[in-house]
């Protein structure tokens, strides 16, 4: 599944993506009460949480950019602790899933293309084999090329089965690729949608498409 929450500025959605994802334990939760997969994760930390399930790719670039593709893979497994063989067939198996990084294996990720960098930081946390990934703002600055990569590369996550929500700048290209639509206005939530509902909405698209 593919959730999308939009929101204008200070409505929360930016709140939420600014490494305050309380899913992620990035900021400690205060009085919010975060239940996945039936497990109170209000209180543990976020390498717990991302053990558990949950990844975040945050806003910006998260990678070392000093360091190859591959060893940028190597670091995404690290919380699983994998070394030798097992560590060698799960970096093969990501360079398999995203092609274009296997062509870029030996080259620094600070030297990649903004979408390249968005894929690489996205395959980093699948290294980590989260079932929920949080992303914010994938398509931030990114040319209309390498933004078509990066949905896709989200759509085909969750064929594989991965649940991907989002904050989302980019309204129309967000709604038009997922299942449910979130709007977030002044800290709550005002509606929620299935993504196509969301779109056809005159106030959404008003407010947010600017038609």
């Amino acid at each position: 599944m593919r959730v999308a929450i939009q929101g204008n500025h200070g409505s929360f959605s930016e709140a939420a993506a600014k490494w305050r994802w309380p899913e992620a334990a990035i900021v400690p939760c205060r009085e919010v009460r975060v239940v996945y997969d039936g497990r109170d994760v209000s209180r543990v930390s976020a390498i717990e949480r991302l053990r558990g399930g949950i990844g975040l790719v945050p806003q910006g670039r998260c990678n070392f950019p000093l360091l190859s593709v591959a060893d940028n893979l190597r670091l995404g497994a690290w919380s699983r602790r994998l070394v030798g063989p097992a560590l060698t067939a799960e970096v093969e198996g990501m360079a398999e899933r995203f092609p274009r990084l296997r062509e870029r294996w030996g080259v620094d990720a600070g030297n990649l293309s903004g979408g390249e960098q968005q894929v690489l930081e996205m395959a980093m946390v699948l290294m980590a084999r989260p079932r929920l990934l949080l992303l914010d703002e994938p398509s931030l600055g990114l040319a209309p090329g390498p933004m078509e990569t990066v949905f896709a590369t989200i759509r085909d996550l969750v064929r594989d089965g991965i649940t991907v929500v989002m904050v989302e700048q980019n309204a129309r290209q967000a709604l038009e690729r997922c299942d449910v639509g979130v709007v977030l206005e002044l800290g709550r939530v005002s509606l929620v949608e299935p993504a196509g509902q969301v779109l056809g909405h005159p106030g959404i698209r008003r407010t947010f498409l600017g038609l």
